[in-house]
């Protein structure tokens, strides 16, 4: 009889195992390389993780470095600029195996990308630190050319931030199809711990013409100003704002005596659409500060506390 209630016993701890590892998987979905790279199916040139009339993702879509691990996930943090239902979920030191500090990953586009003097691309993350820099590298696959890496500061750790890389430098009319991402270059292999471990999502390649990274949407018809977030904050927060067409933009912060303290953007041009600046007040007192957004055709104006 005891050796007949251990294998129920055994049974009952399978199946429950069984259950567990099932829920999971309804929850994540595992982004596998192939064993050639050029099997990799081509991914739109913007497109978020929500997407799926168009990309697979029951299949790999991506292929991680040595050391890097990738799953398509639900999104742990749908608050402030990004409220998807779905994120990628990308570690350093893969399973925790380690790896190199090019632990990253790379993708194929369905197009090609030609830089014009007003192209960018976007990407938002998800940091559990601050204080470090995310490279991106677009690439032709058939050939042994690339862009050379280019890196964006990740200022804010703990909440999704937009990131945009100016690629009006790169070599114009060089048909790129490949895109490069790697997390914190300089901060090791990783553990694949929480430290090591980043959310991903809206992938945009904005060539001076695509105003969005939802397919389909119109072109905004207003320039817009949004508030601020977090908001109070300390001494860290992102500032949005939308224009209808390509225009010199400035972007300054003022105290409430009217004295600019910062310039985020100086009446560079932007592409239309939607854009997102982080602000650092570490230098800064509490108060209220006001924020200015400034066009050829318009100007408008914010409030934001800053509470240390």
């Amino acid at each position: 009889m005891k050796t007949l209630f251990t294998t129920m016993q055994k049974i009952a701890v399978a199946s429950l195992l069984l259950i567990f590892m099932t829920a999971g998987s309804l929850n994540a979905q595992g982004i596998l390389p192939p064993d050639d790279p050029s099997d990799l199916p081509d991914l739109p040139l913007s497109f978020n993780v929500d997407n799926t009339e168009d990309i697979n993702w029951e299949g790999f879509t991506m292929l991680p470095f040595e050391g890097a691990g990738l799953v398509r996930l639900e999104n742990p943090d749908q608050s402030g600029i990004n409220d998807t239902d779905w994120v990628i979920e990308y570690k350093k030191g893969g399973a925790g195996e380690g790896g190199q500090p090019w632990a990253g990953f790379f993708y194929h586009t369905d197009g090609v990308m030609e830089a014009s003097d007003d192209a960018v691309f976007r990407l938002k993350v998800w940091s559990p630190r601050a204080g470090i820099d995310a490279l991106l590298k677009l690439e032709m696959r058939d050939f042994d050319v690339d862009t050379g890496d280019m890196f964006q500061p990740i200022d804010v750790a703990g909440e999704w931030v937009q990131l945009e890389w100016d690629l009006s430098d790169i070599a114009p009319n060089t048909p790129f199809d490949a895109v490069v991402i790697i997390m914190d270059l300089e901060g090791g292999a990783g553990d694949a711990g929480e430290s090591f471990t980043w959310y991903l999502d809206d992938f945009q390649f904005d060539n001076g013409e695509a105003t969005s990274i939802n397919d389909g949407m119109e072109v905004p018809t207003s320039i817009t100003l949004e508030q601020n977030y977090p908001n109070p904050f300390n001494p860290t927060t992102n500032i949005s704002y939308t224009l209808s067409e390509n225009s010199p933009v400035t972007l300054e912060v003022y105290n409430v005596l009217g004295k600019r303290v910062a310039t985020l953007v100086n009446n560079e041009m932007r592409t239309a659409g939607s854009h997102t600046v982080s602000f650092d007040a570490m230098n800064l007192g509490s108060g209220v500060y006001m924020y200015r957004l400034s066009t050829p055709e318009q100007t408008l104006t914010r409030t934001m506390s800053l509470i240390k």
